[in-house]
């Protein structure tokens, strides 16, 4: 009986206790959540929050409140889920111990201190529906975040009840910080305040008990009101005074800091340029004028927006966020974001439910191109060679996001062009705007998945199993091992190695390299070696079996071109350009198909170790002068690429290519195609336009030449429309190749 009376005692301890054995136990089965870091330490949180409040209410209410017993069930509550996932980490694999940690101490603890400082408070100032205000004031505190995200350009966020979030599932790098550490203090403070006051001073409390919840509301208030300048949110004043420089064009504001006066030009002319193009497509016209916010590189915009590898549109905001070194591949793509805004639905003027195939969708459909290749090709050369998403689960729920980016935004790209084409524009705007296939089509999704299916089976193929393997054969980040440590890990390693700390370096690389072999890593460790004047312990690494773990994904040839390399610098050359020649045969991709032509032809002039080991300068004059002797279609892009990383005069590169081009080849026409893209930059729209005329010369057997094309209209209209646009006087280099 006595036993009896001590479990209906203690049954709310209990009940808890067992929620949160079974919540977590559950997490062991989920990925990210079976790990011990960031996303196991933000979810139990939300979970400490809402149980310790609820639990803390529960013992008021029955008479039952005693501070140091309530804080001993807190204390097992909070090592329940530590012990469940150290366990579990135990039996399978540490990330990183001290990460996990760190993250849970400033993550949970704050957020159980919350839950029951809240506990205490609504109980001293509420006499009925406690629970009830309780749940409100947590629904309140998670809408702030929803509120930043819509109102600021940010996509993290810093909150009491989780801590904080990263911004998106694109940028695997994370760890600790001094950003995180503080706000939490903040929190922790507010939290022990609380409690002390209400268990110490209640007599004080009560007799100015409208003062402290003034107060309490006003810290809040102001809190929330500082959080852009103590760098816990990111407000447009923020961002604007950030990128302070300004282009406005007709339809568009462009906000920057360090670009070039050139680059800014040539942004703000090529957003002009999308949107002629994308009115007319769409058949919509934005409502508002659209600000593109362009950050100098992607710590900066990891900083102070939340995704540094992703470039992201906010539809309601009629706001595009980019990074300098990736706006040229992003730009019409995430315009699109910004005109299906106007057919889109709700606050957020998105897919109906949210729905990301749709979203992402209608974005790939409309930008047609994937690395220069025409999008259903594309698609055609996965599903062809057993690289398949099924249509069905992908625009269902938030599938999308399970699968491995490269063939979620191809297939369901693939698949709006397809409807598109079939059934026009209009009918795909009412899907996106209703997410209800069937009615708006007037067919089964299955049906048209089967034909859809069986329209990529008969597209001849731009390129065989190699190929796919090369662009599809990846993981999500749902499915790889320690992702946040591993990312975080080999920035800090790479930071060393630029550093010249070698035997840091080589820690980082090998300590990732032992939770998981890693193409990153392996790379990493390989030049230490060879700084290291160890060459042929970075051979060995990357012979001795690691290569082939690698099969059937782009990481095998990136590696075999680097053990090329490695044994060039090694004085192994017969065994470089066999491996060269591999690559070549098994085509992987063309860009590593011309690399590896490229290397070949500097081994046959005994050149290619002083090129290796050389800096940019020596590589640009080794290629140039190779170019002059007899022109090298393969060598064009090199060329381009290292005169535009050292921004060598303009007129000085063009003189290089004063010959006669031959378009009869793939080769060929492809480098003529990227000397236009070139020229389009550099303000020289004439040759541009003609050198983009040239390389469509070249069409039967071309996989490129729905870009080439894509370019030679982008160059028609640079041609006619961009210098009235900027309204400046730009230099005619006509005359420079005849």
């Amino acid at each position: 009986m006595k036993l009896f009376f001590q479990l209906k005692t203690n049954l709310s301890f209990i009940v808890s206790a067992l929620i949160l054995i079974l919540i977590n136990y559950l997490f062991t089965g989920i990925a990210l959540l079976n790990t011990f870091g960031y996303e196991f330490a933000a979810v139990n949180g939300l979970l400490f929050v809402i149980i310790a409040g609820l639990f803390t209410l529960n013992k008021i209410q029955k008479a039952e409140f005693d501070l140091i017993k309530i804080l001993k069930y807190l204390l097992v509550f909070y090592f329940l889920p530590l012990i469940i996932t150290l366990i579990n980490s135990l039996l399978t694999m540490f990330c990183s111990f001290w990460d996990g940690m760190l993250f849970y101490l400033l993550i949970s603890l704050p957020s159980l201190l919350l839950g029951f400082s809240l506990a205490l408070l609504i109980d001293f100032y509420f006499k009925k529906l406690k629970r009830s205000v309780f749940i409100f004031i947590i629904l309140l505190l998670a809408l702030i975040p929803v509120i930043e995200i819509y109102f600021y350009p940010q996509i993290y966020f810093y909150s009491p009840l989780i801590g904080f979030f990263p911004g998106n599932i694109y940028d695997e790098g994370l760890s600790p910080d001094l950003k995180l550490f503080w706000h939490q203090i903040v929190v922790l403070f507010f939290c022990i305040a609380v409690i002390l006051l209400i268990y110490r001073r209640p007599k004080i409390l009560l007799e100015k008990r409208n003062s402290f919840l003034s107060g309490v509301i006003f810290l809040f208030i102001l809190f929330q009101f500082l959080s852009p300048f103590l760098g816990f949110s990111t407000s447009f004043y923020k961002l604007d005074n950030t990128l302070d420089k300004t282009i406005e064009t007709d339809n568009f504001i462009l906000h920057y800091d360090k670009l070039t006066e050139q680059e800014a030009e040539y942004i703000s002319v090529s957003q002009e340029y999308y949107h002629y193009i994308l009115t007319d497509y769409l058949k919509v016209n934005p409502a508002r004028k659209i600000n593109v916010y362009v950050f100098n590189n992607s710590e900066q915009k990891k900083h102070l927006f939340g995704a540094g590898n992703a470039d992201v549109t906010k539809p309601w905001q009629y706001a595009v966020y980019l990074s300098a070194e990736s706006w040229d591949n992003t730009l019409k793509h995430e315009l699109v974001h910004i005109f299906s805004a106007e057919f889109g639905t709700g606050i957020f003027k998105l897919a109906a439910g949210f729905n990301p195939a749709l979203i992402e969708g209608v974005a790939k459909a409309v930008e047609g191109v994937s690395y220069d290749y025409e999008l259903i090709d594309f698609t055609a050369l996965a599903y062809n060679h057993n690289y398949r998403l099924n249509i069905i689960p992908l625009f269902s729920g938030f599938n999308f996001f399970r699968s491995n980016a490269a063939l979620g935004y191809t297939y369901s790209g693939a698949f709006i062009k397809y409807l598109i084409d079939k059934y026009d524009i209009n009918k795909v705007k009412e899907f996106y705007a209703t997410n209800d296939f069937e009615s708006v089509f007037n067919k089964k999704l299955e049906d048209e998945k089967k034909l859809f299916e069986q329209y990529l089976s008969v597209l001849p193929g731009i390129a065989g199993k190699e190929m796919a393997d090369y662009y599809f054969g990846r993981l999500s980040i749902i499915q790889k091992v320690c992702p946040r440590y591993i990312s975080d890990r080999i920035t800090e390693a790479y930071n060393y190695l630029a550093k010249g700390d070698l035997n840091k370096a080589e820690k980082l690389f090998t300590e990732v390299n032992s939770k998981s072999i890693n193409y990153s890593a392996l790379i990493g460790l390989s030049e230490v070696y060879h700084k290291k004047k160890e060459t042929y312990k970075a051979i060995k690494l990357l012979s001795d079996g690691n290569l082939k773990k690698f099969s059937d994904s782009p990481y095998e040839y990136l590696l075999m071109l680097r053990l090329g390399d490695l044994n060039a610098l090694n004085d192994l050359y017969p065994i470089s350009g066999i491996i060269y020649q591999k690559i070549i045969e098994s085509n992987p991709s063309f860009n590593l198909v011309s690399l590896s032509k490229q290397r070949l032809k500097l081994l046959d002039k005994d050149l290619l170790k002083t090129y290796l080991e050389g800096n940019d300068s020596l590589k640009y004059k080794i290629l140039v002068n190779l170019n002059n002797d007899s022109l090298d279609y393969n060598l064009i892009p090199s060329i381009l690429n290292l005169s535009k990383s050292m921004s060598i005069n303009y007129k000085q590169v063009l003189k290089n290519f004063n010959k006669t081009f031959i378009i009869d080849n793939l080769e060929s026409s492809y480098a003529v195609y990227k000397l236009s893209e070139f020229m389009m930059a550099n303000r020289d729209y004439a040759n541009a336009r003609k050198y983009s005329a040239l390389a469509l010369r070249y069409k039967n057997g071309n996989p490129f030449y729905f870009a080439i094309k894509q370019n030679f209209n982008k160059t028609t209209w640079f041609f006619n429309n961009a210098d009235s646009l900027i309204n400046k006087n730009i230099t005619d280099t006509t005359d420079v190749i005849n």
